[in-house]
């Protein structure tokens, strides 16, 4: 039986510590801005695409080299629907928080309270909420 030094041991753990890490770092979901940019890379991908499958729609072109850019335009197009996905979920999700805050301010409202007064905060809860609906149309381009 052979016995490992104690570097080789510790080399060992340092190695496995930072393939530990190095893994728990790519299991962190993107922020929103990364999602838009992957988003547009993936656009910017896409039509790239397009440009290289069309020039090489020529009559000399094979069945197989049109199967080829129909697969090529379907693999790209899936990851362009992949990551515009990953961008209206995220503004979904802030749409769904600042609807859920306005709910809940409302809910707050004590059958006391003057409607003025309440009218104000109330105001800026659903102020919230439309600026939320407009960075949703505007990532989706609507």
């Amino acid at each position: 039986m052979k016995s490992r030094s104690p570097g080789s041991t510790a080399a060992a753990m340092a190695l496995g510590t930072s393939m530990m890490v190095l893994g728990m770092a790519g299991c962190s979901s993107p922020s929103p801005q990364e999602n838009v940019s992957q988003a547009c890379e993936a656009a910017s991908a896409f039509g790239t695409t397009l440009q290289e499958v069309r020039s090489s729609l020529t009559p000399e072109a094979t069945v197989e080299e049109l199967r080829d850019a129909r697969n090529q335009v379907s693999d790209s197009y899936e990851d362009l629907l992949k990551e515009a996905g990953d961008v209206a979920e995220d503004r979904m999700e802030e749409l769904d928080n600042n609807v859920d805050g306005f709910r809940d301010a409302v809910d707050q409202v004590d059958d006391d309270t003057k409607v003025p007064d309440a009218v104000d905060s109330l105001r800026n809860e659903a102020s919230d909420v439309e600026t939320a609906v407009d960075s949703l149309r505007s990532e989706l381009n609507c």
